[in-house]
């Protein structure tokens, strides 16, 4: 009996690992992104300096929108399976 169900949840778990999440959709979109900048540009100037063309007052308003798109995401929920052996 034990085989079946490890046997099911083994069979469970691939097909739930499958799945596409939104991450997986955009993995490594800046990276190539950045990889065909330097294509497009190999002598291009490297800082590491922060941007300062921004404002406080528009930097705060920048925060503010961020933050309140985090709280308004729904959260995922992993699928509860609960396999029962007789």
């Amino acid at each position: 009996m034990k085989t079946k169900t490890l046997a099911l949840a083994l069979g469970l778990s691939l097909l739930a690992g499958g799945c596409a999440s939104p991450v997986d959709e955009h993995w490594a979109e800046s990276t190539d992104a950045m990889h065909a900048a330097q294509l497009a540009d190999p002598n291009a100037p490297v800082s590491d300096e922060p941007l300062m063309d921004l404002d406080a007052k528009s930097a705060e308003a920048v925060a503010d929108r961020y933050y309140r798109g985090q709280r308004q995401q729904s959260t995922r929920q992993a699928p509860s399976i609960v396999i029962t052996g007789n």
